[in-house]
């Protein structure tokens, strides 16, 4: 069942998606894995960020607590979610879009994040995602993902699950991007309010960061 989510299913899940966007995500601003990836933004400087998939903007409201004075936005396919971000966030740039289709200009933002959103997209599409986050991007990309080097153990993941893993080293290294670093997440950094670590993301959710070579 599972192995036939393609991604237009899944596309179309979170477009008619209706749940209450401020409880169920931008609620979840102080989750332990929103403090790993602001850590990572620290590590470089940088001046403005656009995240696909962004939800209800919780990785955003982080990034604001704790990175002040920077510019922001993001690309989501549900206009409820994007509505709640432009009510909640001033002067952010909050588009209803895709992320293969992001309607912004070329090297528009310094960093590209992507928070598992690329888990909803299938082998024969994920190279157009890749490259369209690439035109968007002026210097780096950081990627919370499913990662796997064995084809095996992505098969099983999109069996069990419906999700998508790559490698990621090899997938961007493959469009442009170089300098790839991946962290693999603990237990610790995907638990939830009771402690309890959750799969597939105990397995496979990595923190993935990667600079755009500029010269192809």
């Amino acid at each position: 069942m599972y192995l036939f989510r393609n991604t237009n299913k899944h596309k179309q899940y979170w477009q008619d998606r209706k749940i209450d966007w401020d409880k169920s995500y931008l609620s979840t601003w102080n989750h332990p894995h929103r403090a790993l990836i602001v850590a990572f933004l620290r590590n470089f400087s940088w001046l403005s960020l656009i995240e696909i998939g962004v939800g209800g903007g919780a990785n955003i409201a982080r990034i604001i607590r704790e990175l002040p004075g920077r510019q922001f936005g993001g690309i989501d396919i549900n206009q409820d979610a994007i509505e709640l971000c432009n009510k909640t966030f001033q002067g952010g740039l909050f588009k209803v879009g895709s992320a293969d289709n992001i309607m912004i200009s070329d090297n528009s933002t310094d960093v590209v994040l992507s928070d598992m959103t690329l888990i909803y997209v299938g082998k024969k599409d994920i190279v157009r995602y890749i490259r369209e986050i690439r035109r968007i991007a002026r210097d780096r990309i950081v990627l919370c993902e499913f990662h796997s080097t064995s084809w095996w153990s992505r098969l099983k993941l999109k069996w069990r699950s419906g999700y998508y893993a790559y490698d990621y080293e090899k997938l961007l290294h493959k469009n442009g991007f170089y300098d790839i670093c991946k962290y693999k997440l603990k237990s610790e950094d995907w638990s939830d309010d009771k402690g309890m670590s959750h799969e597939p993301q105990k397995t496979y959710a990595y923190i993935i960061i990667a600079k755009k070579n500029k010269y192809i």
